[in-house]
């Protein structure tokens, strides 16, 4: 295939393409389904079939750089992050079998459906409590803030184990380990460094706290978890482990909730059809994920030559797998431009990846939307949005998720 020069185009910070960034992948679909982006050094590959295949072939598209930050760490940030123990590398999103094969198999042991199940009590009760919460607060509200972040933050707290008080400075840490992966001045640097080592030492503790006086959580479970001929996860595998997932759990949940929301109301009557027929809800939030993925993408690396939909990629190249632009593919999904949530093929899309990369927490997360859909549906039946309030898009290349959504109920 001829080089196309489409990937200069690629401009995903700013406003007019956070806005609606769907025209340009439908260009690319059509033009130019694997093109570099120079600016970013990587290839965008846009179609579904492209993208399913690379997820599905871990031996020649390597994740070992998925979670790479795009500069080298300066040297006075890493005098900051080293005694902490941090360490570059992501367990599950960011290795290769046969590493990923035992790590997986281990977390497999102990994120198991039946432990799912047996918190949905309790995510129903988290629900519950954040509704009242939002309520007490009048008839109008900011529902990222409000809402799905103290929300997701709460499910990823109650998943650890920890105390739900911890919440707001995990979500600090967070923060800062997200300011790792954009260019900063140095002295911002220096202060995000020193809260993603005060995030490793917490998780450390945590653990070792564990490791003396087991409880009924997650990190109790990985620190038993066995699998034969392997060796269980040490301290420093489950600290990265633990980072990772309370990162990708928080981040995912809240980007869900905050997407679900915004198109649910901004759809006509789909709230309230939703309301008659619960049932929906399920494949609501398929559709939703398949229409605009919370997961723009993720990053993979050519360990060997190859040619990918028709372009010849040398080895060390680094592809950008957009699931935004392949759940959107006119070759899988009809009509995929519109938003159907009764479309039967709404799960096939890849907004949670494929292969052995598949989101590990990925039924946590649907357990998590549909129980608080459920309860807004029946307690708030008259949610909208509040008309006129623009909805801005967070400048990130990899989550997307609306900065603010401004709702109302009642009179």
């Amino acid at each position: 295939m001829a080089p196309s020069s489409l990937g200069h185009e690629f401009t995903p910070l700013d406003e007019h393409f956070l806005q609606d960034p769907f025209p340009f992948y439908a260009r690319l679909r059509r033009e130019a389904p694997v093109t570099l982006a120079p600016a970013f050094h990587f290839w965008l590959v846009s179609r579904y079939a492209d993208v399913q295949s690379v997820l599905k072939d871990a031996r020649t598209y390597s994740s070992r750089d998925a979670l790479r930050p795009p500069v080298e760490l300066p040297r006075e940030v890493m005098a900051i992050l080293q005694p902490a123990g941090y360490q570059p590398e992501y367990p599950l999103l960011g290795d290769d079998p046969p590493a990923h094969t035992r790590v997986r198999a281990l977390v497999g042991k102990a994120f198991t459906m039946a432990r799912v199940s047996a918190l949905e009590p309790r995510i129903r009760e988290l629900c519950r409590n954040a509704l009242d919460v939002l309520k007490r607060g009048g008839r109008k509200a900011e529902a990222v803030s409000r809402l799905a972040s103290p929300l997701a933050m709460s499910f990823m707290t109650e998943l650890l184990g920890v105390p739900a008080s911890d919440g707001e400075r995990i979500k600090r840490w967070c923060d800062d380990e997200k300011l790792f992966f954009i260019p900063i001045p140095l002295d911002q640097h220096l202060r995000a460094a020193r809260g993603v080592a005060d995030f490793r030492r917490y998780l450390r503790e945590l653990v070792e706290d564990r490791r003396r006086s087991p409880r009924d959580d997650l990190i109790t479970s990985l620190l038993e978890a066995r699998t034969e001929g392997e060796r269980p996860l040490n301290t420093d595998e489950l600290v990265a482990l633990a980072c990772v997932m309370v990162f990708a759990g928080h981040e995912t949940s809240t980007n869900l909730i905050s997407i679900l929301l915004h198109h649910l109301l901004r759809q006509p009557g789909v709230w309230q059809e939703l309301r008659r027929a619960p049932y929906l809800i399920r494949n609501a939030i398929e559709e939703t994920i398949r229409y605009d993925s919370p997961l723009v993408g993720m990053m993979r690396t050519t360990t060997a030559p190859v040619t990918l939909g028709g372009t010849a990629l040398p080895k060390g190249e680094r592809l950008f797998l957009l699931f935004a632009s392949s759940n959107r593919d006119e070759s899988v999904f009809d009509n995929a431009e519109r938003f159907d949530i009764h479309r039967a093929s709404a799960v096939r899309h890849l907004g949670l990846g494929n292969g052995i990369h598949y989101c590990v927490g990925a039924q946590f997360a649907r357990l998590e939307a549909q129980a608080l859909l459920e309860l807004l549906v029946e307690q708030l039946p008259d949610l909208r949005l509040v008309p006129g309030e623009r909805v801005p898009y967070l400048p990130n290349l990899v989550h997307r998720v609306p900065q603010q959504l401004h709702v109302e109920w009642g009179a």
